[in-house]
């Protein structure tokens, strides 16, 4: 175990703050700094595995250290991750998904946010999303992290579910003497940043404790602050993407449009819907983490954990465009003139009635993660761990909506006390508070505990080495809680599962310095298994077999392959199902059913979470090899080629395919029988159903289910090189990720739609180039996504686009300021993201935006550091 350590051990200077390159591809330790006093390096638990000491055999590990954490300058562990190329938040500005109210995570290699678990210090995290429940990334403070490590591989053999892709795990700092304080100011075009944190932590003889505060915030972005965004592609061979539903109405008469206010005849107004809504929302965080640590005796342990975190984010989001009809009676009726009209269909954004040009949403959000137990030293190297963890989260989110109900009876009214004036300010104060007092406001709770027992060590010496095994158990108890309103529907939900799992792993050295021979320097396999019972859905097993074979010295080839799953979240299975009404005429749009020809008819469909759910399901594969030449020091190249095979994925049945494709064919009734009708009604709360209900000729059940299927594969790679010089060292690298394939199918019996060409880039790369000189360091980054391919509208169907590639340009300077006086232990460093304020690449449609981008643009901060 030591041997392990030491090898993968990278000393640091103390003047350079970077010391390793980012997601190097192996797990890396490091001492301190001289400016930091860091004591006791401690035996290094490395994700992947559940022994100590061993690395994950077979798979990729990429590693962020606490240097590079410096040098990227980020504010939160989102910004910290949106460095890592491999994952979809890759050279963004992260926010939260499904804008504002899902989780805080993003995806690997273009797969779903959900398919990637977060650690925190390898153990599970709550989720805190309002209407998702895969578990947040954890909002650690910045100077709380010793480093953040990603097994790029299918994971659930160890950790159970969501560990499709891989896993993250946040590794926290666990022993510190002193103070450290760090504040940051940084700012963009109508944007700004502050931070502001500070760590201090004391060590005696057998223990330690560790707090850490930050404070941050920053501001918004929105579409009108960044003038490439383009949304008229008439001049590229697109459409014109400009809204129609316009603070100043549209009139529609027959078949031509009257545009406010001179109502002239086909005088259309248009605007610019995105213009008001968020690119980057406004968010503030205060963030806490403690740890503390105590030896009792020669042989036991005691250690515990919490982290606490208040994030609340603002969104400016879009006001809905809207629709009604306006007849004479209404007093704030207008007939274009030289028409006879007495009756008028208008479409409108109700700026207005808001009293701005946007809805403002919120999303407010405590969580906490708390883990404590014991470790005990068996005989034989062996240990045993008993801990328990107790996380919790609240989410209060708040969603302003325009009332159909209130618009439609005001724009019926016959009064100026109760008519609605889509023209101008008319509308009575009462009215306008009978239509804006609508919203979705919800408070969901979610918790989980978890005990646990794990025991690993070496079993036996074998000529390679030892043989190592671990062995646990667990059991959780996983709660989601809602209340509130949907509008006026009260959307109450109490869910809640209990799990049960067994896992093993059995470390295998069949070759190592004992018995090597030429070409088999050493070779080691890896067994691992679990077992996962849970009380809704049923059981899963999940094994994987990792290789590592070193035919020489400082090569290393490896391979996986295994199997991993995701469970359906909570609300997938209990989201509150509605019940939802089209007429005929609107279902011949919205859910066209191709056998009835031009006879479309009434249509009800139920949308929400479906108990009869089963899990997502993974078969992976990976080989790769690991290459530090003796005749280069200071080298080292990594690739590994990947292939995932994702099965039985969740989702909605698609409207485009319901109707024909066979997998779906149980989920549509034509004709339903009255028992079948009110079968389905059964399971829902009406959202819009008529009273009484007209005669419904297809009824469809929508609920999510396990439909989709993804198949990718591609290559990981990195290569590096520091060398030492007469001033200093220099170093550089790339590492990055490419796709060769990426299929999807939306059933097993649908179309196979090739993601490459429908917006997933096929190569994210970031290139390192940097020197330490003395007490300054300069670092250099490239940042580069593949251009992407397409579809776009045109006027006479669809054509396909290439976007160009997005590459940036990010600069970091350091400086260790002199060590003596009111400057000793301090360092400042300047960060500037995007240097070149570079323009995303065009597309024709979407914004004119061709695939993700930063809508910061160029971003230029400050920050110092001091150590006490």
């Amino acid at each position: 175990m030591q041997t392990w350590k030491t090898a993968r051990r990278v000393a640091l200077s103390g003047a350079s703050l970077v010391a390793m390159l980012l997601a190097t591809g192996h797990a890396t330790a490091q001492t301190a700094p001289a400016s930091e006093p860091e004591n006791t390096l401690e035996a290094i638990v490395v994700t992947g595995s559940s022994i100590r000491g061993v690395p994950p055999v077979g798979s990729n590990l990429i590693s962020v250290s606490r240097d590079d954490i410096k040098v990227i300058g980020a504010t939160t562990t989102p910004d910290l991750l949106a460095s890592v190329p491999q994952l979809n938040s890759f050279n963004t500005a992260p926010r939260a998904n499904n804008a504002g109210a899902g989780s805080f995570a993003p995806g690997m290699r273009s797969l779903p946010a959900t398919a990637t678990l977060p650690l925190l210090n390898g153990h599970r995290v709550v989720a805190g999303g309002a209407n998702e429940t895969n578990p947040d990334f954890p909002f650690l403070p910045d100077l709380a992290i010793e480093r953040v490590e990603i097994v790029a591989d299918g994971a659930s053999s160890i950790y159970g579910s969501d560990a499709i892709a891989g896993v993250v795990n946040f590794i926290t700092r666990k022993r510190y003497s002193g103070v450290q304080l760090s504040t940051r100011y940084g700012a963009a075009d109508d944007y700004h940043t502050f931070s502001v944190s500070g760590l201090a932590g004391r060590e005696w003889t057998g223990g330690s404790i560790l707090g850490a505060y930050q404070y941050s915030e920053n501001g918004n972005v929105t579409g009108a602050d960044r003038d490439y965004r383009i949304v008229d592609f008439r001049p590229y061979g697109g459409v014109d993407a400009r809204g129609t539903s316009c603070p100043q109405p549209n009139v529609v008469i027959g078949a031509t449009v009257y545009g406010a206010p001179g109502l002239a005849p086909n005088s259309t107004n248009y605007c610019d819907v995105g213009g008001p809504v968020d690119l980057v929302p406004a968010s503030r965080l205060h963030s806490g983490f403690l740890t503390a640590r105590q030896e009792v005796g020669d042989r036991v342990t005691l250690w515990g954990d919490l982290l606490y975190s208040d994030r609340k984010d603002t969104v400016q989001a879009a006001i809905p465009a809207q629709t009604v009809v306006l007849t004479a009676a209404n007093p704030f009726f207008k007939a274009p003139p030289g028409t006879a009209a007495t009756a008028e269909t208008i479409f409108f954004r109700p700026d207005n009635l808001v009293g701005a040009d946007h809805f403002r949403q919120t999303y407010h959000v405590k969580a906490g993660n708390s883990s404590a137990g014991a470790d005990v030293r068996l005989p034989r190297d062996f240990n045993l761990s008993a801990y328990g963890s107790y996380d919790w989260a609240s989410h209060v989110a708040f969603q302003p909506m325009i009332n159909p109900v209130a618009l439609a009876a005001a724009a019926a009214g016959t009064t100026a006390a109760t008519a609605l004036d889509p023209f101008g300010n008319g509308t009575s104060a009462a009215v306008v508070a009978g239509v804006t007092n609508y919203s979705t406001s919800v408070t969901i709770q979610q918790r989980t505990k978890l005990g646990a027992v794990k025991v690993d060590g070496a079993l036996l010496d074998l000529p390679g080495g030892e043989l190592k095994i671990a062995a646990g158990a667990e059991y959780r108890r996983e709660t989601f809680r809602q209340r509130g309103f949907v509008g006026a529907t009260p959307v109450p939900e109490n869910l809640g599962r209990n799990i049960k799992s067994l896992y093993g792993e059995l470390f295998v050295p069949i070759v190592g310095d004992g018995n090597q021979a030429p070409f088999l320097h050493r070779l080691s396999l890896s067994l691992s298994g679990r077992y996962d019972h849970y009380s809704d859905f049923g059981s899963t097993k999940n094994p994987k077999v990792g290789v590592n074979w070193d035919p020489i010295e400082g090569l290393t080839l490896r391979g996986t392959y295994g199997r991993s799953f995701r469970a359906p979240g909570l609300r997938d299975v209990g989201a509150t199902v509605g019940a939802y009404y089209l007429d005929a005429a609107t279902a011949a749009v919205a859910a066209r059913d191709p056998s009835r020809g031009s006879a479309q008819v009434n249509t009800v469909y139920l949308l929400g979470g479906n108990k009869s759910l089963q899990p997502e399901k993974a078969r992976t594969w990976s080989f790769g090899g690991d290459f530090t030449p003796r005749f280069l020091p200071g080298a080292r190249a990594s690739v590994t080629f990947y292939d995932i095979n994702f099965t039985d994925v969740i989702g909605t049945p698609p409207t485009s395919l319901v109707f024909t494709d066979p997998t779906f064919a149980s989920v549509v009734y034509r004709n339903p029988s009255a028992t079948q009708l009110s079968g389905l009604l059964g399971l829902a709360v009406p959202v819009n159903l008529p009273t009484p209900l007209p005669a419904i000729g297809n009824a469809l059940d929508l609920r999510r289910g396990n439909f989709g299927v993804r198949k990718t594969n591609g290559l990981d790679f990195d290569v590096s090189y520091r060398r030492a010089t007469g001033f200093g060292s220099v170093f550089g690298g790339v590492a990055g990720n490419y796709i060769f394939k990426f299929d999807t199918q939306l059933s097993p019996t649908a179309p196979v739609s090739d993601a490459l060409r429908l917006g997933v880039p096929k190569a994210t790369v970031r290139t390192t180039a940097g020197l330490s000189a003395g007490s300054v360091s300069l670092v250099g980054f490239v940042n580069y996504r593949d251009g992407v391919t397409n579809t776009y509208a045109t006027p006479t169907g669809t054509s396909t686009y290439d976007a160009d590639a997005y590459t940036t340009v990010d600069l970091r300077v350091s400086w260790t300021l002199p060590g003596a006086g009111l400057t000793k232990g301090s360092e400042l460093s300047l960060q500037v993201n995007d240097l070149f304020d570079k323009t995303p690449p065009f597309f024709p449609a979407t914004d004119g935006v061709g695939g993700t981008y930063n809508p910061i643009g160029r971003f230029v901060a400050v920050n110092l550091r001091k150590t006490f």
